[in-house]
């Protein structure tokens, strides 16, 4: 047995059926079953109305979420549950039904891992829905707030942010940790700085928290294109949870562009999800390398060594990394003064 008691069998079993109750939750939230579900509730039939389902299939899911204790039955209505409510309807603070429907979209993506592994299957495309469809970049970004907004303070706490008067957020989404950024630097300028489709759903959520006039968004296809030329160089460019989507050479690249866009002296400041040297530890990252094979055509997690080494070949001096928990890793780098 295992630490927590288990067989060698029945953790495989579990391990095999995770993606049963998975399922039915990502089902649930790819259909926005839980708005159908806000009090006074509903029936399977006025569910599958308000879906324009399948009452059969309506009804055997409906009832799988009561078994889950995520809804309630209550003779033939259906609630949700009053402390999951705030995290699966449309009106989520945090997000989180985007996050859940992200995650639908990987479960698709993961169940052609083997074809992956092979190459029998159909390669991903370099262009990716995420960016090429409005909806699912808007589901993304909202996804990555979820993910990502609640940590922001606790990461930007390592930063040292003396003397920066200027800040870029690189592929920053929907902007969180500039938004952080600029609470501990009142009178810094702040660019948000990513694709045209993901500023567009980063300026409705940046004005939904009040900073949306201080921030400036400025689109740039930073993996394939020059930087434009209303962006200046800045003394802080903070690069986050980008690099795990690209190869190497890409990252090499990029990092040899920013090497100009740093005012000599100012930093970048690399946050990722970090492999150490064996790439099995931490387990988070050893998994998360495996979502980059499933989603993307040349992505996977990287050690501190790989983007350290990439980052003085540009000209950077590595001060250093530190790990904050199992998926968050920060690298900084500083352009030497008088370079």
């Amino acid at each position: 047995m295992d630490d927590t008691g288990q067989t060698p069998h029945g953790r495989l079993e579990r391990i095999s059926r995770g993606f049963v109750e998975a399922k039915i939750l990502l089902t649930a939230a790819e259909l926005h079953l839980f708005d159908a579900l806000v009090p006074p509730g509903a029936t399977a039939a006025g569910v599958a109305a308000t879906l324009g389902g399948d009452l059969r299939g309506v009804e055997i899911l409906l009832d799988a979420l009561v078994a889950m204790e995520i809804v309630a039955k209550h003779g033939e209505r259906y609630r949700n549950r009053p402390d999951y409510e705030p995290h699966l309807v449309e009106a989520a603070a945090d997000c989180y039904p985007a996050m859940l429907r992200h995650n639908n979209h990987l479960f698709r993506g993961w169940a052609r891992l083997e074809e992956r592994i092979t190459g029998r299957g159909e390669a991903v495309g370099e262009e990716r829905s995420v960016v090429r469809d409005p909806a699912t970049n808007r589901n993304f970004i909202q996804a990555m707030y979820a993910a990502g907004a609640a940590g922001a303070a606790a990461v930007v706490d390592r930063i040292d942010l003396a003397g920066v008067a200027s800040v870029v957020d690189l592929g920053g989404g929907p902007g969180h940790y500039l938004r952080e950024i600029g609470h501990r630097l009142p009178a810094a300028e702040l660019y948000l700085v990513d694709l045209p489709l993901t500023l567009e759903t980063a300026r409705g959520l940046l004005l939904r928290q009040g900073d949306g006039g201080r921030v400036q968004c400025v689109a740039w296809d930073f993996f394939h294109t020059p930087p434009p030329v209303d962006l200046p160089s800045v003394d802080l460019i903070f690069f986050s949870q980008v690099m795990h989507a690209e190869t190497p050479e890409r990252n090499r690249a990029l990092l040899d562009t920013l090497w100009s866009r740093v005012n000599p002296g100012g930093r970048l400041i690399v946050h990722e999800n970090v492999v150490d040297p064996g790439r099995t530890t931490p387990k988070e990252a050893a998994l998360f390398a495996v979502n980059m094979l499933a989603m993307t055509a040349g992505g996977r997690t990287y050690t501190e060594q790989e983007i350290a080494t990439w980052g003085e070949a540009a000209g950077f001096t590595f001060e250093g990394g530190e790990r904050i928990h199992a998926r968050s890793y920060l690298l900084a780098f500083r352009r030497p003064p008088g370079s």
